[in-house]
């Protein structure tokens, strides 16, 4: 009967730990973006540090085009199983 009980629990206090969490991390995504917006259009202003920007962006990219590469092929084979529907041949 105890068994029983335990089992039918819904909500234990791990579950409100990790709701917590959750919302917690939700909030901070949302400020996150927030400021991230803000700080976008303050720079998008001036126009050398938007050049500057989109070189370090170049450089990162030109660094790590192998990697990048691999991940966009390990998300496209993720795709294709995704939808098994797709025919491989286009």
């Amino acid at each position: 009967m105890q068994n029983e009980h335990d089992e039918t629990e819904s909500l234990t206090e791990d579950d409100f730990g990790t709701k917590t969490d959750a919302l917690i991390k939700l909030g901070l995504i949302t400020v996150g973006t927030q400021i991230a917006t803000e700080v976008v259009h303050r720079v998008a202003r001036y126009p050398l540090v938007v050049f500057g920007l989109g070189v370090a962006a170049g450089i990162y990219a030109h660094k790590e085009r192998k990697k990048i590469i691999r991940t966009a092929r390990q998300l496209q084979h993720q795709g294709k199983n995704l939808l098994p529907f797709q025919s491989g041949d286009k």
